[in-house]
């Protein structure tokens, strides 16, 4: 299992290579408490914590846990690498931080490691970040990371940043 910590002037952060024995926990960061009542109105909120598991993994070339230094015992977030191309050396980031911790330089210590993944391992030219119009949050985050608009997807917002 790879662990990557994080250096530098940023919240000490660990990156843990995801896999099943996770679910649990990362089941929580996308649905909270299994029991509480709510709409479920995607194919992913009807999967167990092991099949949504299962599910991202085979999405991803990379996915890992967050974890602070201080506490690494509790997952507060995920980051991955997912939809490689290799022809055009392109791959997509993404992320989710539960929202107690957002703010505190915690996703861009996670993204800074990832890109050094992307960089070495895939050779990448170019990252592509996704999100919705209306997330202004990870818009502004996106942007502050050096990403650029390329197009919109509906109600997507396609982002590109180079890394040659």
């Amino acid at each position: 299992m790879e662990v990557m910590k994080s250096d530098g002037d940023h919240i000490k952060i660990i990156l843990k290579e995801m896999s099943v024995k996770d679910a649990e926990s990362f089941y929580q960061l996308y649905f909270g408490d299994e029991s509480a009542d709510k709409d479920r109105t995607t194919d992913e909120e009807y999967m167990n914590p092991v099949q949504f598991t299962e599910h991202i993994l085979s999405l991803c070339e990379e996915l890992y846990s967050i974890q602070t230094v201080e506490n690494e015992n509790i997952v507060i977030g995920d980051c991955a690498l997912h939809h490689w191309n290799q022809e055009e050396k392109k791959i997509e980031i993404g992320g989710a931080l539960l929202p107690e911790y957002w703010g505190k330089g915690i996703m861009s210590a996670a993204f800074e490691l990832l890109i050094a993944v992307a960089k070495e391992k895939y050779q990448v030219n170019v990252l592509v970040a996704k999100t919705e119009i209306t997330n202004l949050k990870a818009l502004k985050f996106a942007e502050k990371l050096g990403f650029q608009k390329i197009s919109n997807e509906d109600d997507i917002i396609i982002l590109e940043k180079r890394v040659l």
